[in-house]
């Protein structure tokens, strides 16, 4: 080696290198003598590992077929063959979806339990088993990599820990990978939706739809007590008692909603907007925004609407379904939420009492405004 110039540099077989790299190599070349302080061995060190277990089907016929259980049992046994671990629980979420953590009430239990650090690793079949969002993946992961007490993901199938930070280039791939295909099937899904409306071949669930309900061919048909009591609201109300009216006279009744609660007026308007009591069928009412929020949104104009006549059987005559319509967008109803058969009735029409203590006194519907009383008044023509 030799010194060149004055800028601490030195020419090395022809290279040119700076003071501070010859020091380096200067100490690398003289060995000096060091002290080593082991590491301390901690209880975690010589404890078995505390192994936690992850399984999710996200259909309720998956789980049924035996996958579930069957997920379970072999976790189970996997664990406690293992003199290195022991085992701290199995979450299961069933019927749920991969595609997002909000719903999986098994997941974010296990989730709690690393953060109390409970847990020293999870162990999943597959990437898809833990999450199909990439996002999600990342996010969850790396938050436990980094807790006080660290804990590791080992994805059964690619053999990986997440705690190799290595393997982390992998997973991400193939978490995106999961990803991709979670969209895939979510858009398969929905077109095959799609032409089925096209078809007529609606989707109707009948569990919140009072009056009707499956026969054991999965068609819809009506339920006849239910029935009845869809006709008595429609025909209360076009005979002129109000929503809350109605829901009160059912609940005195001890007749629950198709849900098994209270009425309220809430419930009536909803049984009196539903298009289905006349028969009708519109699919595509609401829309999902995407395959990993799974928010749904109010199809107004975005997404086409599929119309079916007689979809279902009709409990009400369209006639009856129209007249309420029209009694439920008329500005009265919409002001005070009530309709009464006089609706159609002029507002300054009133009259006055003909015999009796209050003979001569006028008669004014409790329903008129301040506004419609003095205006009725000002118009002594008509009053007779």
């Amino acid at each position: 080696m030799k010194f060149v110039d004055k800028k601490n540099v030195y020419l090395r077989k022809g290279k040119r290198i700076t003071k501070q790299q010859k020091k380096i190599q200067e100490a690398f070349n003289n060995t000096r003598e060091v002290e080593i302080i082991p590491a301390k061995v901690t209880n975690s060190d010589i404890r078995k590992k505390r192994v936690a277990a992850y399984c999710r089907v996200s259909t309720y016929a998956e789980a049924q077929s035996g996958s579930f259980e069957l997920q379970i049992q072999t976790y189970k046994e996997k664990v406690l063959l293992n003199p290195e671990w022991e085992l701290v629980d199995i979450y299961a979420d069933r019927g749920v979806s991969g595609t997002t953590i909000k719903k999986r009430e098994e997941f974010n239990r296990m989730l709690e339990d690393c953060r109390l650090g409970k847990i020293d690793l999870i162990i999943v079949k597959s990437i898809s088993r833990f999450s199909r969002n990439t996002v999600d993946f990342i996010t969850v992961t790396r938050e436990l990599r980094t807790l006080p007490n660290p804990v590791g993901v080992l994805i059964e199938d690619l053999n990986l820990n997440t705690l190799d930070l290595a393997t982390e280039t992998l997973l991400l791939f193939t978490s995106a990978v999961a990803q991709a295909e979670s969209e895939q099937k979510s858009e398969a899904i929905l077109w095959s939706i799609v032409e089925r409306f096209k078809k007529g071949l609606a989707i109707i669930p009948t569990h919140n739809l009072l009056g009707y309900k499956k026969d054991k061919f999965g068609k819809v048909v009506i339920e006849e007590s239910e029935a009845e009591v869809v006709r008595f609201i429609y025909r209360n109300f076009i005979e002129g008692v109000c929503a809350i009216d109605i829901a009160n006279l059912l609940n005195e009744a001890d007749i629950p909603t198709a849900m098994g609660r209270k009425w309220k007026s809430s419930s009536i308007y909803r049984i009196l907007r539903n298009e289905k009591y006349y028969g009708l069928v519109i699919m595509q009412k609401t829309y999902t925004v995407d395959c990993f929020t799974h928010k749904t949104r109010i199809n107004r104009g975005e997404k086409p609407k599929y119309l079916l006549k007689n979809g279902v059987p009709a409990i009400v005559s369209e006639e009856e379904w129209n007249l309420v319509q029209q009694l439920l967008s008329n500005p009265h109803n919409s002001r005070n939420n009530k309709i009464t058969k006089d609706i159609e009735k002029p507002k300054t029409f009133i009259s006055t009492i003909k015999s009796g203590v209050f003979k001569g006194f006028i008669v004014i519907d409790v329903k008129w405004t301040k506004k419609e009383i003095a205006d009725v008044l000002s118009k002594g023509e008509n009053v007779y």
